[in-house]
């Protein structure tokens, strides 16, 4: 779930200009565009990811990218599930890394110095990273190494934010999360940035924190900026969706596909199984190009799609290995994180042999990325309707009609 589309040329998000009329309780008067200037404490929320009615897909974005608020105010993040993991961290460590990315912006992968959400796949497959996926707030140092350590609980009380602490995490936002940042009334006026620690400086946004007796942007205004930043995203990916959907993929020879984007938009995934019916025969082998990170399973699966994590009595978060894991299918090939990224785009095979619709059967997840692409197959040996699913993203499933 690291990686995208990988990006072909930056694109900067538009600020919306609007006129909004607010009700200022304190003041009792109308304002259009000014937001707020009252010197009591304001709370602005951000948006951690989304969804769109065009098609059901993914954002890996924060909507608006960049919110304005003053010393005392009250930052918080709602986390909008889609099956992408996603945590909200700052601090000058993160400063480090986003500049460092923001240097070397053709890197193939950006710099992650800090701990990542998940750990590197071992004996027991992926899970997540304790010292990333636990809230931690640090005044000083760095967070654990070891990946299965997370802070102390001392470290994971949250202080408020002064913008000297130099690791500054959320933690795994969960299902329908928000997570609040409370500035401190002595935070200097500045930009303070953030990103996920799961996807990378290519997710981040920032803090804008102006004077204390300045004009900030209404709630009104930050929702409207979020949204109109939004739907440019969407706007952008429309034309790949609808292309796929009538049959029409950059690859040669490809008839389906399992997830979808466009080297264009590295902020968004499409999460659907293209064409949605699939018209096969018994005994022929039906393929699909996977593109992202997705299952396909088929049967009474162990979890219902986007399920796939837990939390322990010890507030440890973990993810279902049986979601994870391959059943009837050979394990899928790693891919090489050092293909340069206008490598030709290669497809390979993953043949999962035959199907006859009575048993739990799936890929496991696929971490499948251009220019490296994994295709998984299966023939179906008896007449019927095969419903399927993809585990990490939810609505998103298809039908194998088997003549």
């Amino acid at each position: 779930m690291v990686q995208r589309w990988r990006i072909k040329e930056r694109w900067e998000m538009r600020r919306a200009v609007l006129c909004v009329v607010v009700a200022v309780f304190s003041l009792g008067v109308a304002a259009c565009g000014s937001g707020s200037s009252s010197s009591s404490a304001a709370t602005r929320t951000v948006q951690v990811d989304g969804s769109t009615d065009k098609y059901n897909g993914d954002f890996l974005a924060y909507f608006p990218n960049e919110v304005t608020v003053r010393p005392g105010d009250t930052v918080s993040f709602h986390e909008n599930w889609t099956g992408e993991p996603h945590t909200v961290t700052l601090g000058t460590l993160v400063e480090q890394d986003l500049a460092a990315a923001k240097a070397n912006p053709n890197a193939a992968q950006p710099p992650i110095n800090l701990p990542s959400l998940f750990t590197q796949p071992g004996p027991k497959g992926e899970d997540f990273a304790q010292n990333a996926a636990q809230p931690c707030f640090l005044s000083s140092g760095q967070p654990p190494a070891d990946e299965n350590t997370p802070c102390s609980k001392t470290q994971q009380t949250q202080p408020a934010f002064d913008g000297t602490q130099p690791y500054y995490n959320s933690g795994f936002l969960a299902e329908d999360a928000t997570y609040s940042i409370k500035l401190s009334p002595n935070i200097k006026p500045g930009t303070y940035h953030y990103y996920c620690n799961l996807h990378g400086p290519d997710m981040s946004g920032s803090i804008v924190v102006k004077a204390k007796d300045a004009s900030i942007p209404s709630q009104a205004d930050v929702d409207k900026t979020g949204t109109t930043q939004k739907n440019d995203i969407v706007n952008k990916l429309l034309p790949a969706y609808n292309g796929a959907k009538s049959g029409q993929f950059p690859i040669p020879n490809v008839k389906n596909v399992a997830g979808y984007g466009s080297p264009d938009v590295q902020t968004a995934g499409i999460n659907e199984l293209i064409p949605a019916t699939i018209q096969a025969k018994v005994g022929q082998p039906v393929s699909w190009t996977v593109v992202g990170p997705h299952t396909l399973s088929f049967g009474k699966a162990p979890i219902e799609p986007g399920k796939y994590y837990s939390k322990a009595p010890d507030g440890s978060w973990h993810l279902n290995p049986a979601a994870f894991a391959p059943s009837g299918f050979p394990p899928a090939p790693e891919q090489n994180q050092n293909t340069p990224p206008n490598a030709p785009i290669t497809v390979t095979p993953l043949n999962g042999g035959s199907y006859d619709g009575t048993s739990y059967k799936s890929t496991g997840v696929l971490q499948s990325f251009p220019p490296a692409l994994i295709a998984p197959s299966i023939t179906f040996t008896k007449a019927g309707t095969y419903t399927y699913v993809c585990l990490i993203h939810p609505k998103m499933g298809g039908v194998v009609q088997v003549s």
